[in-house]
């Protein structure tokens, strides 16, 4: 029922919010300033009807609401304290300050979790629309997929019968550079799109980090950046999938070398942690900005100009669906490190970091 009464004041404009609470605010006010200094009883019963715009406030207008409407009945508590009140009435003083914080209490825990409600329904609602752009993004990618590989292919046959000097080899050569570049944007579309399947099996991870490097070297010597390991002695083997494993070493890895200054170092290290291994890369570029940072794993975010945007959604994905995660920190202008963290034991294994 709240929720519901909560959306329907969410349609109206804040003015019509906030007239009802700073009316109920003025009626009560008015109404405590009437009463007789002995009428004890009903200034009980009247400062617990403040409780009501409190409660309005807080549900309107959240947190702030709920202590901007403390605040406005803590002063006027203050314009009907008599002055001798601090110095005659010490038990009356302190009543006074228990009701007042009793006000701000009650402002503050409700407009706390009715911010939370909010941000907990804005993740919600965004959850599903990506949820909806995924299913239609695969829809398109399914459909778009078998044409495009037919003119990657008709493509690849005519350039190779051209020769070099040929005037149409180069723009040709556009073509199936863009061709095999959105191949692999519907892959990873469809890849994202569909769930995680793991085929778990005990592997060495420093054994998948070394293939993933060696494959990656031409890239870091054009880049003029050196590859580094360092590897805690003694390391366990853990259950994982080592084709997906792979697929998150390869994108962070080569993302960190895509990143780095020219004679500059990407360092590649696991350690154990109790039931957990870390593999951590971290490069010494340009940092990822502020504002971009709460973005980095949202689908089709990317900063590259060449980028699908996809393949750190996709690697977090499969963090997630082998039991663990994929985290990072950036220092704009210092470099970045990104932390996946997996469980000994495969998905569901117990323990923490």
């Amino acid at each position: 029922m709240l929720k519901r009464l909560r959306r329907r004041w969410g349609i109206l404009p804040t003015w019509a919010k906030v007239v009802p609470v700073a009316a109920l605010l003025v009626a009560l006010a008015w109404l405590r300033a009437r009463l007789p200094p002995g009428a004890s009883s009903w200034q009980h019963v009247v400062n617990t009807l403040f409780y009501l715009p409190l409660f309005m406030a807080s549900l309107l207008f959240g947190l702030k609401g709920g202590l901007s409407c403390a605040l406005l009945i803590s002063l006027t508590f203050l314009g009907q304290m008599p002055p001798e009140a601090a110095s005659r009435q010490q038990g009356h003083l302190m009543a006074w300050g228990l009701e007042v914080a009793l006000y701000f209490v009650s402002g503050l825990v409700t407009g706390a979790i009715v911010d939370r409600e909010r941000r907990e329904a804005r993740r919600l609602k965004e959850a599903q629309e990506l949820a909806l752009l995924g299913q239609a993004a695969a829809a398109v990618a399914h459909e778009l997929k078998t044409p495009l590989v037919a003119i990657g292919g008709f493509a690849q046959r005519m350039l190779r019968e051209l020769p070099p000097e040929h005037p149409h080899h180069r723009p040709l050569s556009i073509v199936v550079d863009q061709v095999a570049h959105m191949e692999q944007l519907l892959r990873e579309m469809l890849d994202y799109s569909r769930p995680v399947e793991l085929d778990l099996a005990p592997q060495p991870l420093v054994l998948l980090v070394e293939e993933c490097l060696a494959m990656l070297d031409h890239l870091a010597e054009q880049k003029q950046v050196r590859l580094e390991t360092v590897n805690q002695p003694g390391l366990a083997v853990p259950r994982l999938d080592a084709g997906r494993v792979k697929q998150v070493v390869l994108n962070l890895v080569q993302n960190a070398i895509q990143a780095s200054e020219r004679a500059t170092v990407v360092r590649v290290g696991i350690t154990q942690k109790g039931p957990w291994m870390i593999l951590e890369v971290s490069d010494h570029g340009s940092g990822i900005r502020r504002e971009d940072q709460p973005r980095v794993f949202f689908p089709f975010f990317t900063t590259k100009r060449q980028g699908t945007g996809l393949g750190l959604a996709i690697s977090r994905k499969i963090a997630e669906a082998h039991g663990g995660r994929l985290e990072f920190d950036s220092q704009p202008g210092q470099g970045s490190r990104f932390r996946l963290v997996l469980p000994l034991a495969g998905p569901g294994a117990p323990g923490g970091a």
